[in-house]
Formats: C-alpha cells, structure tokens, sequence
C-alpha cells in the first residue's frame, strides 16, 4: 500500500495545477498505557495486528514481567499473561510466524544484576508462554543491551552485553528444533551494545551502539544465507545507542536514543538502494530505550525516557497524502513562479523568480513522495542550491505562504 501511494502522489504531482498535494510521514498521539505502567528499557513486538509492550524498568527504577496488548481496532490498552521468567529489563524479542520469542536481559536496574540467557515463546492466540532453549546454554552465560531480528523462519540474537564488556558474538534460534546455533561474529572490533536490529525482506541489519569508547553510526547488513556481514551506508543521525528501530513495508525506520543528550529525529532506510533520508522529528519528548513496533502501514513508538522522566505514551507514524482544493487558499500561476533552469547538476543552483512578496517555505519531495526538505525564503527571487536536494533523482517543489493561505503549483526538478 506504501508504495501504491507513493505512485499515486508522484503521479498527481505530475498532472495537477489546480490541486495542493501534501504528502508527509506524520507522527499522532494515540492512547498511553494505563496509569502507573510508565518504563523504559522493555521490549516490544507486533502478532496479528496487535503490539505488545513488557518487561524493562518502570518509574521506580524497578524491573517487571507484565505484559499489555495494543488494539489498533479500538485504540486501548489491555493485560495479558506475564512474563513467566525472572523480572528484567534490556531484554530482547523477535517474532516468527505467529508466535514471539522473549529472552535474555538483566535481572536488576543496576549493572551488578544477573544476566538472563533464558527465553520464552508467547502464543498470542492462546496468551500463553513456554520456555524454550536457553540463549547461548552451550556457553552457560547470557546477554542484555542485545539486538534482534528474524528472517528465514529463524531469530537472531547479535552483540549487546556480557562480563561487563560489550559482545560481538551472533546466534541463530532455529524453532524447528528448538536449539541455538552460534553464527559469524559481527565484525566490528571490539563489540556492541545498545545498537538496534531489523529486517528487510531476507537481510537483517544493525546499526548504532557502543563499544564503551565511541557511539556509532555505522550499518551493517547480515546476510543469513552466506552467514556473511558488510558495511553499508552509515545511518545519516549522530552516533548514538538505545534507538528504536521498525519496519513500514519495505523500509526501515530509526530514531530517538541517546548521543550524549536525548534524540527525537527519525530516518528511513531504503535497502534496494542502499540509502537513507530524512523522515521527520518525533513530536513527543526527545528519549531513549524506548520500544517500536510496526502493525501493516504503520510504525509505533512506546515509552523510553526523557529530560522529564519515564514515559508511558503511544505514538503512531503513518504516510499522509492529502489534496486540497479549498477554495479559500490561493494558487499564484505558474506563469508566474519560474524555475531556472529544472535539470541542475551537482555544485550548481537554480533560480526561483515570481516569488510574491511575503514569508515562503519551499517543500522539497522526492520522486517516492517523500518530504525531504523545507526551506524558509523571505524575497522574490532566490538561488537554490543543488545540494538542498540530497542526491541525484527527480524532485518536486511547493512553495506556502508562512502567513497566509497562499500555494504555487507544484514543480519538478531533475537533480543528475
């Protein structure tokens, strides 16, 4: 359905005059968890159109095995069955087919805790958990601040934290047979932990954490059927650890964490090309270790903390594209708002004349429909460089009046 609509904007972008197009990824508050819930540190996963939240720290610094099912039908919260291990916080979950898998974590909210390798199966159908396989059991020992992900109809388990120093080490849960399977070590020096995991099709990827001495933002793609990593591009958001990271079709979202203060930016990554934009700032309190989870064409973010404390919030992105013709806001003619010239290369400017006089924003959307840049203009004429437009493709510009209900027509740009 994304990218239906991303067809559809380009499209109308293409063919309107008369008609405003406006297409966004927009953040909306949905309903918090019940009072007293607030945590940062849990983990999170979606089954059958419904998120689930658990686990993690709550605003007394203690740690918990309830869990709470999100119904996007009816937008509440409600309990089902808790954790059945020890409580915990900086756990992990993925999901496989219709079951989730929960494990491992720190028994404590100080470092000094125990570190859990257990790990349970959630059937959502029946609300009930089972313990499976210990994580790692070959070794005798656990992890937390890890990160995880699934493909191929096994999980994965990679870096987080062990005997007090970050890890490097990847495992594989194969459910067939209910045992781990040690895999190829991620392979930057030194470990990793606080990085955030997600899937895109048949390719797992991590990104961000910490090795003790540097935040990073380095991505890596981990190809589950030659066991292999390699490098990427960097996630384009200051290094940083305890980020959220989901999946909207074919994209990958990651924001908020911690680069030394609190973040709230969000970034998307598109695999097939290898590259990464801008989505937009999360509107709530800027955190981290806060959860995410995608249900269909939406992404989820839940809880984490802030300057303020911890949070018990729900907020849900979504791709809006909207048409307006109200016909008390205005268009100034085409005829009248020139481009010069609309194929540019890279180090060049075009020019922007019949701009009326009056406080502007340039919208800036790529040819997925994507908003990529706003610019605030303030004269009738301006230079533009070809590097507001990131990379080379095709882009369309929109120009709205910052007091007034004034638009241009939409134009393209060819950026090579």
């Amino acid at each position: 359905m994304i990218l239906k609509l991303k067809n559809i904007f380009a499209f109308v972008l293409l063919l309107t005059t008369a008609q405003l197009v406006h297409a966004e990824w927009v953040w909306t508050k949905k309903n918090s968890l019940p009072s007293g819930n607030k945590r940062d540190r849990a983990v999170s996963f979606s089954i059958n159109g419904n998120g689930y939240v658990g686990t993690g720290l709550d605003s007394l610094n203690i740690v918990r095995t309830d869990f709470w099912k999100y119904d996007t039908l009816t937008d509440s919260w409600s309990q089902v069955a808790d954790f059945p291990g020890t409580a915990r916080r900086d756990a992990v979950a993925f999901v496989i087919d219709s079951f989730a898998y929960v494990g491992t974590g720190i028994d404590d909210s100080s470092a000094w805790g125990t570190i859990m390798s257990d790990f349970y199966r959630y059937d959502a159908y029946l609300n009930f958990w089972m313990q499976i396989d210990s994580f790692g059991i070959a070794n005798s020992y656990g992890v937390f601040k890890a990160a995880a992900f699934s493909a191929g109809g096994k999980g994965y388990v990679t870096t987080g934290r062990v005997w007090g120093a970050p890890s490097y080490e990847t495992w594989m849960y194969d459910p067939a047979i209910n045992s781990w399977t040690q895999k190829m070590n991620f392979p930057a020096f030194g470990g990793r932990n606080g990085a955030v995991g997600f899937s895109i099709g048949n390719k797992t990827y991590l990104t961000t954490g910490s090795d003790d001495n540097y935040f990073y933002n380095d991505l890596w793609e981990y190809d589950v059927v030659f066991n292999s990593w390699s490098q990427k591009q960097n996630f384009p958001g200051t290094p940083r650890i305890a980020a959220i990271a989901f999946t909207i079709d074919s994209l990958a979202f990651v924001g908020t964490g911690s680069d030394g203060g609190y973040s709230n930016d969000f970034w998307y990554y598109n695999a097939s090309i290898n590259q990464w934009g801008y989505a937009n700032q999360f509107p709530g309190d800027a955190r981290r270790a806060a959860t995410g989870f995608s249900i269909g064409e939406y992404g989820y973010l839940s809880c984490g903390k802030s300057e303020s404390g911890t949070k018990r919030d729900l907020w849900q992105l979504s791709y809006q594209t909207q048409v307006n013709t109200n016909d008390n806001e205005s268009v100034f003619s085409k005829s009248d708002f020139k481009i010069y010239p609309n194929i540019i290369s890279v180090n060049s400017f075009i020019q922007l004349k019949g701009i009326p006089v009056g406080c502007f924003q340039l919208t800036v959307f790529d040819s997925f429909g994507k908003l990529t840049n706003k610019i605030s203009i303030s004269e009738n004429k301006i230079f533009i460089s070809a590097d507001d437009f990131k990379s080379a493709g095709e882009y369309f510009i929109q120009l709205k009046s910052s007091d007034k209900n004034i638009y241009s027509t939409v134009q393209k740009i060819i950026v090579l």
